[in-house]
């Protein structure tokens, strides 16, 4: 058995209990970071790379990202009284690391002009990039308990994400766009880092991320927690290499997501 330490260990006998309940032989051992152990199941051997989903990941691109969450508040409060009022406006941007001041005039213009035409249908979405910032914009049904007209999101690397009722399921669960448009980013910023990491690895290769970042907004006495992050999910198409992602909680809950 392994010596590991801290949220290694954490994840790594939480696994073992969990997959204990669905296999007959589970057991665990060190690997060569990467990755961080490999998994026993009745035989198969499974390579696990362990991270944490922690908003301190974020912390190289927190100021850029910080800039555009910023510009969609400003957006909102700019135009959100000239959207109608069952519409409600999912902006995801894509920036490659390019400060939002390489778009935001032609973006507010390109915005307004859009909302003029009076064009907006409900579940139709329209992607395009100004000066090499991708965006998309989703147009969605207003939730019942909805206040914000223009929300949105954030990453630093492209590509699509899934149909604007799979985000309105967000929407609808979580209010908080801020919150959910982080757990996204930070999932997404985990499988694009980890599939570098583990490129050379064979196959089959699972990635575990440790929630030490929605813990801090929620209790474990209900389904909650799961929710957010079956519906962070619904937005995330491309795991990579990745054949399995898990979700490993503090009072040790386990979701998993298959590609």
């Amino acid at each position: 058995m392994s010596e590991l330490k801290g949220t290694e260990k954490f994840v790594a006998e939480s696994l073992q209990s969990y997959f204990s309940k669905l296999f007959t032989h589970v057991n665990f051992e060190e690997g060569n970071d990467p990755p961080d152990i490999y998994l026993n199941l009745d035989g198969q051997k499974i390579a696990v790379e362990i991270t944490d989903i922690d908003q301190n990941v974020l912390k190289n691109r927190k100021t850029i990202d910080y800039g555009y969450l910023k510009f969609i508040d400003n957006l909102d409060e700019e135009f959100g009284s000239f959207v109608d009022a069952d519409k409600k406006i999912l902006l995801f941007f894509h920036h490659n690391y390019a400060k939002v001041s390489t778009i935001s005039k032609k973006f507010k213009k390109y915005l307004k002009s859009l909302i003029d035409t009076g064009k907006f249908k409900i579940n139709n979405s329209i992607e395009d990039n100004i000066n090499d910032v991708g965006f998309k914009i989703s147009i969605l049904p207003m939730p019942k308990k909805g206040t914000r007209k223009i929300a949105g999101s954030a990453m630093p690397f492209g590509g699509k994400v899934k149909k604007s009722r799979d985000i309105n399921t967000i929407l609808d669960t979580i209010s908080d766009c801020h919150l959910s448009g982080q757990t996204f980013n930070i999932v997404n910023d985990r499988i694009y880092d980890k599939n570098i990491k583990c490129k050379d690895i064979e196959k089959p290769i699972w990635l575990a991320l440790f929630d030490n970042y929605y813990n801090k907004f929620t209790y474990f006495d209900n389904q909650e927690h799961l929710e957010h992050y079956k519906n962070t999910f619904e937005s995330i198409e491309d795991f990579g290499i990745f054949d399995k992602i898990l979700v490993i909680f503090e009072n040790r809950d386990v979701l998993e997501f298959n590609t």
